[in-house]
């Protein structure tokens, strides 16, 4: 009996432990995060001016490329990490060589206006990059040796030359909307009215001009109510226009506008000393060649093998 007291008292310490414990243990709270809702404008000041809102005409437009990425959609896109994205295609397949690719358009894909995009609207699109006398010649040759084929109206079909690993950057262009353009030619596309009044199928639509003193001075932009994927919580999206990167920030500070596409070297270290002012960097797919002439006399040592492989080792290594 006193050795079976002796183990009751042990397991009755033993519960006033846990229990004092217990007691003593503060609640576990759950942080409750505030959740995004719909509605709101941003307004962003955009250094240069309105061109062409048109994916095929802002490739030497920094300023109409930003608006054109909200209004058009291509048929991949890349995310934050580089990797390919569904986008207009929901899909695709490559052949085991990589000389075919096989898209597979979205099903509820529509234009801005209602009109469902199909594949004649991307075959379209390509027959003016191929045509037009406004597009970078390395482009329209790229695309000239292409075959596109339509499968039915959600499926087509890419047959390369031969392999080319890049080749999902160049599926990432602005489809143009066939049944509005389909009688401007590709030389006429860049005097179109359609320029200014344009038609996609991003996740915001075109809403109006901003006109100041008989000049464009900005873009309104409002999230499209028939856009295939998640709608953006952002209503409306303000693009201001300035000459340069110091009146675009000083719009920003005077509070005109909520950001500023470009801060060029001279804003640069004021912006940076600004605490409300989140300042973003990352990588342009820029290409650097640097071509050497060996037959020019007055070089006469880049005809040196060793030299040639020297400087590429110092380039390699930079």
């Amino acid at each position: 009996m006193k050795r079976l007291r002796w183990q009751i008292a042990v397991v009755l310490a033993t519960l006033i432990v846990v229990a004092v414990l217990l007691l003593s243990q503060q609640p576990v709270l759950t942080p409750v995060l505030p959740q995004a809702a719909p509605g709101g404008v941003y307004t962003e000041a955009l250094v240069g001016a309105l061109g062409r809102l048109n994916p095929l005409l802002d490739w030497n437009n920094p300023a109409d490329r930003d608006a054109d990425r909200l209004l058009y959609s291509g048929l991949v896109r890349f995310d934050s990490r580089g990797l390919p994205q569904p986008d207009l295609a929901e899909s695709w397949g490559t052949s085991a060589d990589g000389t075919i690719y096989n898209f597979t358009l979205r099903p509820n894909a529509e234009w801005q206006d209602g009109t469902p995009v199909t594949s004649d609207d991307v075959i379209f699109t390509i027959g003016l990059l191929k045509t037009s006398s406004l597009f970078p010649q390395d482009l329209k040759d790229l695309w000239g040796q292409i075959d596109v084929k339509r499968l039915d109206d959600k499926n087509l079909k890419f047959t390369l030359p031969e392999p080319f690993a890049p080749f999902l950057d160049y599926a990432t262009f602005g489809i143009l909307p066939k049944h509005i353009l389909e009688s401007t030619t590709a030389d006429q596309l860049a005097d179109s009215p359609f320029n200014i009044n344009p038609v996609g199928t991003g996740a915001f639509r075109f809403d109006h001009l901003i006109i100041e003193g008989g000049k464009i001075a900005g873009l309104v932009l409002t999230v499209n109510d028939h856009y295939y994927a998640e709608k953006p919580f952002i209503q409306q999206v303000v693009f201001r226009y300035y000459p340069d990167a110091k009146s675009a920030f000083d719009a920003y500070e005077q509070g005109e506008v909520l950001g500023v596409n470009d801060l060029t070297q001279d804003v640069l270290p004021q912006a940076l000393e600004d605490p409300h002012l989140s300042v973003y960097t990352s990588q342009l797919p820029q290409m650097s060649i640097v071509l050497l002439n060996l037959k020019n006399t007055e070089v006469g040592f880049l005809a040196n093998a060793n030299v040639r492989r020297a400087l590429l080792l110092g380039l390699y290594w930079v």
